[in-house]
């Protein structure tokens, strides 16, 4: 049996010493309040878990590493990209998120921090003659954080991976195939405002001003897509293995559904799970989530303020696809009441028609002030007024789901070329300020292109949302939907 683990690299045990845990997916579904959740779940000593979802990209990164190190593919090589890539895990500190990770404690200003050297040496040692795979890494490096954090490996039953994104259970089925999962539910009457202005939010902060314009017009498309389509991503796996946590329970039955939580996780309850925090340290969400701090579950997941803004066919329609979801979660439908032959012929018609954000979506491109505004832009962008982003390291542009194929990370040919021409002017002149200024002119007229396109584009993806919607009615009328059991 693994006793536990001394600060003597002589007593370290190997990999193979170290009995395997329980792997537990953990990831959004349709829902919200996965870092809420996770933090009741953290300091618990049965349970090998990373802070928030700082390991999301890990496996999108592993294909890229392996690419890129074609020619020094070993252990050595990953833990160092994994430190470079991943150093928030270090310290949250680093490549800082929408995460709350940097506000931590007391007073709201602590970032959670691990012995790197403590990390990086035990992580190695237990890597040390294994085959490189991803499934021994994913295990070793929650065995080093939980060394490096000072934690009991020989108390750890379970290992829960916040994976967070759907899109990305996949990996963790072909890895852990027997693996559990916790999803998370909410009504979806609710999500919808909220959900699509914290994207259209995080695309502001993390993207030009002229791309967050341009992209506007898939925003509202994939959150859709978030929404009728995540709980497909567990299919494949035994249904009894899967539990969903609905976001209102933190608020109206939280001991009951840590309670719950604990047997599920087949470890014993303990008072930590009545504490919500990340390292230890108290934790306050993060402002992006338009909410005072708050070292609890916000009573607003609770009331239903949906029903202020909620345009009725919009309702009609989250209720006629999320018929059984309704009913299984408790969630009370307003119009589609009865799943009759003529709601269900109601049901299509309206999904062909533009829903409130897409239609709200092209009235703002075609607005003259947003078009100004997105013009200045392209024109300080040009001239360097306003500074341009680089997209080529951060993993949100590269490995996030409904940025995927965009190829964001690779910078195109019209920003480089006044990137290029604006360095040389300033070195330079002569010559290169004519450049410069052909530069700034093709990148104005490039980006007012793409704007074009983008406004274009718009009733196609519109009708792209309803033929994406009619396979979701499909498994409606067919009773074929992905439903975890609620956690309670």
């Amino acid at each position: 049996m693994l006793s536990r683990i001394t600060d003597d690299p002589a007593t370290w045990p190997s990999f193979r010493d170290i009995p395997e845990p329980r792997m537990v997916c953990f990831g959004t579904g349709n829902g919200s309040g996965t870092k809420l959740f996770q933090g009741f779940l953290d300091s618990h000593p049965n349970i090998y878990m990373v802070p928030v979802n700082q390991l999301m990209y890990l496996y999108p990164h592993w294909d890229q590493w392996r690419e890129e190190l074609a020619g020094n593919w070993c252990w050595d090589a990953i833990v160092e990209r994994l430190c470079i890539n991943h150093a928030s895990l270090l310290d949250s500190g680093r490549i800082p998120g929408h995460d709350g990770m940097t506000t931590l404690g007391d007073n709201q200003d602590q970032c959670l921090t691990i012995d790197e050297q403590a990390f990086r040496a035990f992580l190695a040692h237990i890597l040390k003659d294994e085959e490189i795979t991803t499934r021994t890494f994913v295990l070793a490096a929650h065995y080093a954080y939980a060394y490096a954090r000072g934690e009991d490996l020989s108390l750890k039953t379970v290992l829960v991976y916040h994976i967070h994104v759907h899109e990305y259970v996949r990996y963790l089925k072909a890895d852990f195939p027997d693996m559990h999962a916790i999803c998370f539910v909410r009504d979806l009457r609710a999500k919808i405002k909220g959900g699509y202005t914290q994207n259209v939010g995080i695309d502001k902060i993390k993207h030009n001003a002229t791309d967050a314009a341009i992209y506007l017009r898939r925003t509202f498309m994939n959150h859709w897509r978030f929404h009728i389509d995540s709980l497909e991503r567990f299919r494949g796996m035994n249904i009894d293995n899967i539990r969903a946590v609905r976001h209102e329970d933190m608020n109206l039955r939280l001991r009951e559904l840590m309670e719950a939580t604990a047997k599920f996780l087949e470890i014993p309850f303990h008072p930590c799970l009545m504490e919500n925090t990340f390292g230890g340290l108290k934790w306050w969400g993060d402002s992006l989530f338009d909410m005072k701090p708050m070292n609890k579950p916000n009573p607003r997941t609770v009331k239903q303020l949906w029903r202020d803004t909620l345009p009725a066919l919009d309702c009609f329609i989250l209720e006629g696809l999320a018929y059984d979801y309704f009913r299984l979660y408790g969630f009370k439908p307003d119009l589609y009441t009865k799943d009759t032959l003529l709601n269900r012929t109601l049901l299509v018609l309206a999904l062909f028609v533009p829903m409130k954000y897409e239609r709200d979506i092209l009235w703002t491109y075609l607005s003259p002030r947003y078009f100004r505004d997105f013009l200045k832009a392209a024109v300080g962008e040009a001239n360097g007024s306003i500074e341009l982003k680089d997209y080529s390291f951060n993993a949100f542009f590269r490995h996030k789901w409904y940025n995927q194929g965009l190829n964001m990370h690779i910078e195109p040919a019209y920003r480089r070329f006044v990137r290029f021409a604006r360095e040389r002017a300033a070195a330079q002149g002569g010559i290169y300020k004519a450049l410069s200024a052909l530069a700034q002119v093709n990148y104005v007229v490039c980006s007012l292109g793409r704007y074009l396109y983008a406004v274009c584009a718009c009733p196609f993806i519109f009708l792209k949302r309803s033929v994406r919607s009619l396979e979701a009615f499909r498994r409606m009328i067919q009773k074929t939907e992905i439903l975890p059991r609620p956690m309670i």
